[in-house]
């Protein structure tokens, strides 16, 4: 099964990323329009950490938009998650102990819980994802999440098929 990357979606949260980024510039060249005190240090730092965070999410949305691959695919053999920037790639069904779902920051995510997590976090070349892992791993107990927010598709929908694919998969 296929499930696409929601365009839509994601060119609005590329939007808003971008919008931060530019008020972040602001906040550098000019940090007076926003406060009234004599030390622009606090607002010129708040600046330079949007343009650095938010600067981030817009290169891996766009990313996402620029990628022609289906979002989610569900196959016999695993799951292929492509859904963002940060996606973890090919999960194999004999390689999940288990599926859960954890709200992180309101947003709903399937946390596959695998039985080799060290080896998804080692595999990751790109240092970004390869740190986001980790983190997952440090704060969720496994490297591997997939958030619906970027595909278009029903949460609870989303998370219905990927069980069944788990328990499909189980049973042969």
């Amino acid at each position: 099964m296929n499930i696409p990357v929601d365009k839509k979606k994601t060119t609005r949260n590329f939007a808003a990323s971008m919008l931060i980024v530019l008020l972040g510039l602001l906040f550098i060249i000019k940090p007076f329009w926003f406060i009234r005190s004599d030390d622009p240090a606090m607002i010129r730092t708040i600046g330079y950490l949007c343009i650095a965070f938010f600067g981030v999410i817009s290169i891996f949305l766009t990313k996402t938009l620029l990628n022609k691959k289906e979002g989610l695919l569900l196959s016999e053999e695993g799951i292929i998650d492509q859904s963002s920037g940060i996606a973890a790639g090919k999960v194999l069904w004999k390689d999940i102990k288990s599926i859960r779902t954890e709200l992180v920051a309101a947003q709903p995510f399937l946390m596959l819980e695998v039985t080799n997590p060290l080896e998804y976090i080692q595999n990751q070349i790109n240092p970004l994802k390869k740190r986001a892992m980790e983190l997952n791993y440090q704060l969720y107990k496994t490297p591997i999440g997939i958030s619906g927010k970027f595909l278009h598709i029903e949460f609870e929908k989303l998370r219905e098929l990927v069980l069944a694919g788990f328990e499909n998969a189980k049973v042969k």
